[in-house]
């Protein structure tokens, strides 16, 4: 793949719980896919269930009663999508265990430029010769940038993307670490005063883990009052 591919993931099985009966995803993910299609796992380490990590309890499943698309989502096909956010109704109500919680959402005034983050997901984590993702969930440290410098990182590789309030970078310069192919849809998170806050979802990148080249999300602080309308009503 070349460092200017967009790249976007079809997965539906990255998400994140933000109540005991939503789960939030990228738009893009699940914006063609029937809601008899799409299923839910929480709690889940191993996919496959090898035994190669230790999983101390199982992992639910859960159908889909309903898909709430971000009204402002906006496909295009050669940029990052704007407003990559979707909520998930869940037809049963989520457990709520060590390894089950909903994640904290950002205040709208939330500050993140500079703050470390991290980034979690099933997708490759070679993306130059891996065709499938990873079985065992990974994770990944990444610190965030504001949008500019992140214009700025793409220029100097001859890249021309276009950011907008609604987005956010995170990345070093090196690539030494990022969100690849398969991880869409995933989370960006931070600790906020103690707890665990859903900074960002992972959205789109021009490659994987290349210098100048960061992961690009939603920046979830920007749709906090549009999924508390959602989740609270």
């Amino acid at each position: 793949m070349r460092n200017v591919d967009l790249l976007r993931s079809e997965l539906t099985d990255i998400i994140i719980s933000v109540s005991l009966k939503f789960v939030a995803t990228a738009a893009h993910c699940i914006v063609r896919a029937k809601l008899h299609d799409i299923i839910v796992y929480l709690g889940e380490l191993d996919t496959q269930d090898t035994g190669a990590v230790l999983e101390l309890a199982p992992a639910e499943l859960h159908r889909v009663r309903r898909k709430r698309i971000h009204p402002k989502f906006q496909f295009r096909l050669t940029q990052p999508d704007r407003f990559d956010i979707a909520l998930l109704e869940l037809v049963t109500e989520a457990g709520y265990s060590f390894h089950i919680l909903p994640i904290c959402l950002p205040e709208s005034d939330l500050k993140l430029r500079g703050r470390e983050a991290i980034v979690a997901g099933w997708g490759k984590t070679k993306p130059s010769t891996e065709l499938m993702g990873t079985n065992i969930l990974r994770s990944a440290s990444v610190p965030i940038l504001d949008i500019e410098e992140c214009i700025s990182w793409h220029k100097t590789k001859q890249i021309k993307v276009e950011l907008y309030e609604e987005m956010l970078c995170a990345g070093y310069a090196d690539g030494r670490q990022d969100a690849c192919l398969g991880d869409s849809g995933g989370p960006l998170i931070i600790l906020e005063e103690g707890r665990w806050t859903l900074a960002g979802i992972i959205s789109a990148g021009f490659g994987c883990g290349e210098p100048h080249q960061p992961g690009i999300y939603h920046s979830v602080a920007t749709t906090t009052d549009w999924i508390k309308s959602i989740i609270y009503t």
